[in-house]
C-alpha cells in the first residue's frame, strides 16, 4: 500500500510543479471546471454631414455572457477596446451595473485613450453582492464622435469597429474576476462601424420652419415659398412627398397630415432627423432643427 501511494506521489508532483510555477491554466478557478466568457460588443450605422462629421457621434454597448461551465458569481472584469484613430473618437465610457439595491460598484475607472480606451470594474471586494452571466448582460456603454479629417468631404462610406484588444500602459487584458481569480477572456464579438457621409444638413421632411417638429406654420411655410417668394435655405424639408420639387401637393401633404384622418404622413425623413437619400436637384444648405 505504502508503494502504491508513493507511485501516486511521483506521479501528481510534475502537476503541481507546474501548477505553482505556471498558475492554473486559463478558465480554471480553484478547482473548478472551465469558465468561458464572451465579450461583445455592438456597432452602428451612422449618416453624417461630409462638411462637419464631428458633429455626428454614437452610443455602444459591451456585454457580457458566460458560454461555458456552471454560473459563477463574478466580482469583476477589466475590458480593452480599440478603434482607428483617424475615423473615430471616444469620449466617454460609463459602468452599467448596478447592485440589487441600486449599488454602484466599488469602483468604476475608464482610461481613454486616442486608440481607444479600457476600464476596470470591481462589485465585489467586501462581500456585497456579485454579478453572474448567464443570459447576455450589458455592463458599459460607450459614446463615440466622428472625427474630422480623413471623413470630411468623403464621397464613400468607410468601414471600421469597435476591437477588443489589450490596450493601455499599463496594458489591460480582457478578463473575468471570478472567486479572487482572473480568466481570460478570449472569445470576442467586435462591433462593425459604417460611415456614410451625405451632402447637405439632416433634416425632418415636412417641417418648413425648421423648429424640429410638424405643425400648421409648416404648411404655411411651403405655400408661402411657393406663392410669395419666401426664403428657403432647406428644400428637401419642404419637399413632404419626396417627388424631387416642391409644389402645391406637399403643402396639401403636410396639412393633411395634421387634420385629414387617415393620411399618410411626409416622407422619410420623418418625425425623426435624418438624410435625403434620394437623388434631385434639391438640398438643404443648413436646418437649425436638427443636430
Amino acid at each position: 500500500m505504502m508503494k502504491k501511494n508513493l507511485y501516486d506521489l511521483l506521479g501528481v508532483l510534475p502537476v503541481l510543479t507546474m501548477v505553482l510555477c505556471f498558475g492554473l491554466p486559463d478558465g480554471f478557478v480553484n478547482g473548478q471546471d472551465p469558465l468561458e466568457f464572451q465579450y461583445s460588443i455592438s456597432g452602428a450605422d451612422v449618416d453624417y454631414a461630409s462638411s462637419n462629421p464631428s458633429a455626428f457621434g454614437f452610443h455602444s454597448t459591451i456585454s457580457i455572457h458566460q458560454t461555458l461551465g456552471e454560473a459563477a458569481e463574478t466580482g469583476g472584469f477589466q475590458v480593452g477596446v480599440g478603434i482607428d484613430q483617424e475615423l473615430l473618437l471616444i469620449t466617454e465610457a460609463e459602468c452599467l451595473l448596478t447592485g440589487p439595491s441600486g449599488e454602484t460598484p466599488l469602483f468604476c475607472e475608464a482610461q481613454i485613450l486616442p486608440h481607444g480606451f479600457n476600464m476596470g470594474v470591481v462589485y465585489d471586494a467586501l462581500g456585497v453582492w456579485t454579478v453572474s452571466y448567464e443570459i447576455e448582460t450589458e455592463v458599459i456603454t460607450v459614446i463615440c464622435n466622428l472625427q474630422d479629417g480623413v471623413l470630411t468631404g468623403a464621397t464613400s462610406p468607410a468601414v471600421t469597429s469597435l476591437a477588443f484588444e489589450t490596450i493601455g500602459d499599463p496594458a489591460i487584458a480582457n478578463l473575468v474576476v471570478v472567486n479572487g481569480g482572473s480568466i481570460s477572456v478570449t472569445t470576442t464579438i467586435d462591433g462593425p462601424v459604417i460611415l456614410t457621409p451625405h451632402d447637405g444638413a439632416p433634416l425632418i421632411r415636412g417641417d418648413a420652419s425648421q423648429d424640429g417638429s410638424l405643425d400648421l406654420a409648416d404648411g404655411v411655410g411651403i405655400l408661402q415659398y411657393l406663392f410669395i417668394g419666401a426664403a428657403a435655405d432647406c428644400l428637401d424639408a419642404l419637399d413632404a412627398n419626396d417627388s424631387g420639387n416642391v409644389s402645391i401637393t406637399d403643402a396639401i401633404r403636410v396639412l393633411c397630415a395634421l387634420y385629414c384622418s387617415g393620411s399618410p404622413p411626409p416622407e422619410s425623413p420623418f418625425p425623426g432627423c435624418g438624410f435625403d437619400s434620394t437623388a434631385d436637384s434639391l438640398g438643404c444648405l443648413s436646418y437649425p432643427g436638427c443636430p
